[in-house]
């Protein structure tokens, strides 16, 4: 998820690293964070493997000299672009971290083609029908249990019926940006 998010970060312009950390832990949230030892070390390997390459920063360039550490600007190459659009194009491991992998994904769909744009969605909501399935299993089966204490099902039955609640609203909203995508020919998922 971090390699795809900071080539679809770099190909709308060159990046220093500070940015794209600060990019970066905005989208994942306030309880999660990347820090430097997680995304410099993928930088070094992005850049070993000829995916991004260090540019010149031309507002550092023309400020004075010698004040402050330099920082390091970044931008894809052409092996890179090919390596952004491979990965938005394999399907998501379901994991716990499936979310934030498909909101990646989404936040670049201004520069991948209609069809694609259709796959993402549709598996997001398949990912969303398997969890759906799963809660519902659960609901069934603490329902069921005679062996759990009435007060712990009553409990465990509001929280497992709260998270259906919640993938179900998420089901309706990823069906709307399909049927969204679908009436408008402009290829983009938003009214």
């Amino acid at each position: 998820m971090t390699e795809l998010f900071i080539l679809g970060e770099l190909t709308g312009a060159p990046m220093h690293g500070y940015l794209l950390h600060t990019i970066l832990n905005g989208a994942i949230g306030p309880t999660r964070k990347i820090s430097w030892g997680v995304l410099y070390p993928l930088i070094h390997s992005l850049l070993a493997d000829g995916l991004i390459e260090q540019v010149p920063d031309e507002q550092q360039e023309g400020s004075r000299q010698g004040r402050g550490k330099k920082k390091k600007m970044y931008r894809i190459t052409e092996d890179g672009k090919r390596r952004f659009f491979r990965l938005m194009e394999e399907p998501i491991p379901y994991s716990p971290d499936y979310d934030l992998h498909f909101y990646a994904k989404l936040s670049n769909f201004d520069i991948i083609s209609r069809e694609l744009q259709f796959l993402i969605l549709h598996q997001y909501k398949d990912y969303l029908r398997f969890e759906l399935r799963h809660e519902e299993e659960r609901v069934e089966y603490i329902s069921k249990d005679e062996m759990m204490p009435d007060e712990e099902r009553q409990y465990n039955l509001i929280w497992f019926r709260h998270r259906l609640d919640k993938l179900r609203l998420d089901e309706a909203w990823i069906l709307q940006l399909i049927h969204n995508l679908q009436m408008n020919g402009e290829g983009t998922v938003y009214e």
